[in-house]
């Protein structure tokens, strides 16, 4: 049976939020200010979640999707939002979290919004069923996995090598049983990693890898069992190149990029914004050398990154450069406070679940800047708090939007230490 519900506000993950008697609704793929029906139930974790029925007056920010997949896939969120409320719901979402700690920056810069068809790195979800392979992404909510021919947010070259796969992965896959294919392009150049077991072994399984690779014309192809484990090699035809700033960085196998190129450099020119004109600096969780190649021109830079393949890479890009990378896990075993103070600035880029045992450190140190990047407004705000409690204000907030049309937002932050 639909009830009639009222949407009040966008939330965090995209969703259409009505605030009811016993709790919140989450109803995908609404809008604020629409009256629509939905069927409600309860999801995961007891949480209300309306799926749509029929909507009676829509928002006047409602557009026509432009993605013709979009009702079957669960990659984007929020294509049928126009582009003004879509702008002003994503830098929302960093408002309302620092809002939530009781922070608020000296300054906005002006946001940054990437273009569609720019995404380097895709995963796609693929599955083998007899012959054929669906090469695709899942469904929403579900273990479906939707055949995706265009994609509206992927860089075309990845999208070209996808069309050409479905065939060359049916050797290689085993049945039934649904693998990851991640696809990266650099410079023109694509790798693939493929996470799942292995249909073939030895001769056949190489046999296959090599045609794939001459076939499709990609530079490298290598395979993990599951997640977290090290990619293997199986053929390579030519390195990944990666620049960043001062450095050339070959790529190891599925190496953390910013998903779009503009992206990178939109973060880049953040940071270098508000670092100081030349000193000694740290770069906590450095990945590949994002940020470390352009730092190198204006001083000293040390590196620290828990992967030991980026830190291999990035000692052999490095040269005569002052330049030192150091495989640490910063989450376990964070900088202290006395080796944090030797700095000029730290810049601090963590994944998802944020740098909380580091950013205690931090709030600790006398490291007169330090600057943040995140992915996640959540815990970014979490850990802000926790500078800001040991002494540092939030000077600026730059919002980076590259991931179109999803609830994932980027920033870039810049803290001073008050003396």
């Amino acid at each position: 049976m639909a009830t009639e519900l009222l949407i009040h506000h966008l939330g965090p993950q995209g969703d259409g939020v009505h605030r009811g008697a016993d709790g919140p609704v989450y109803v995908e793929r609404a809008l604020p200010g629409e009256t629509l029906e939905a069927k409600v139930h309860k999801g995961a974790g007891g949480v209300l979640r309306g799926e749509p029925a029929r909507i009676l007056a829509p928002s006047p920010h409602r557009v026509a999707a432009p993605c013709t997949h979009y009702e079957v896939c669960g990659g984007c969120s929020v294509q049928h939002a126009d582009e003004t409320l879509y702008r002003a719901w994503k830098t929302g979402i960093v408002r309302d979290a620092l809002l939530k700690k009781g922070l608020a920056p000296q300054r906005w810069t002006a946001p940054v919004f990437l273009a569609a068809a720019s995404r380097r790195r895709v995963t796609f979800a693929a599955i083998k069923q007899k012959k054929n392979v669906t090469l695709g992404y899942f469904r929403r909510r579900s273990h479906q996995v939707t055949d995706i021919t265009d994609c509206l947010v992927a860089d075309p070259t990845i999208m070209a090598l996808r069309a050409a796969l479905p065939p060359l992965l049916v050797p290689l896959l085993q049945g039934g049983q649904a693998t990851d294919v991640f696809i990266q392009a650099v410079n023109g150049l694509c790798e693939v990693v493929i996470t799942g077991p292995k249909g073939k072994t030895g001769l056949e399984l190489h046999e296959a890898v090599a045609h794939l690779i001459q076939t499709a014309g990609i530079s490298r192809l290598s395979w993990r069992r599951r997640d977290g484990d090290e990619p293997e090699v199986m053929l390579e035809r030519a390195a990944l190149i990666a620049t960043f700033g001062a450095l050339n960085v070959a790529l190891p196998p599925l190496a953390f990029l910013q998903p779009t190129k503009a992206g990178e450099d939109a973060l880049v020119r953040a940071v270098m914004e508000v670092l100081p004109a030349h000193g000694k600096f740290a770069d906590l969780f450095s990945g590949c050398g994002t940020f470390s190649g352009s730092m190198l021109t204006r001083g000293t830079v040390d590196a620290y990154e828990s992967d030991a393949a980026a830190i291999r890479a990035l000692n052999a890009a490095r040269q005569s450069k002052p330049l030192q990378a150091v495989a640490r896990d910063l989450v376990r075993s964070p900088l202290g406070p006395e080796d944090l103070s030797r700095y000029d600035a730290v810049v601090f880029d963590p994944p998802r679940a944020g740098a909380l045992e580091q950013a205690k450190m931090l709030a600790l140190s006398k490291v007169p800047r330090v600057i943040g990047v995140s992915c996640n407004p959540a815990t970014f705000a979490r850990d802000a708090r926790v500078l800001a409690d040991g002494g540092y204000t939030l000077d600026s907030v730059s919002v980076v939007d590259q991931f179109i049309w999803s609830h994932h937002v980027e920033l870039v932050a810049a803290f001073t230490k008050i003396t």
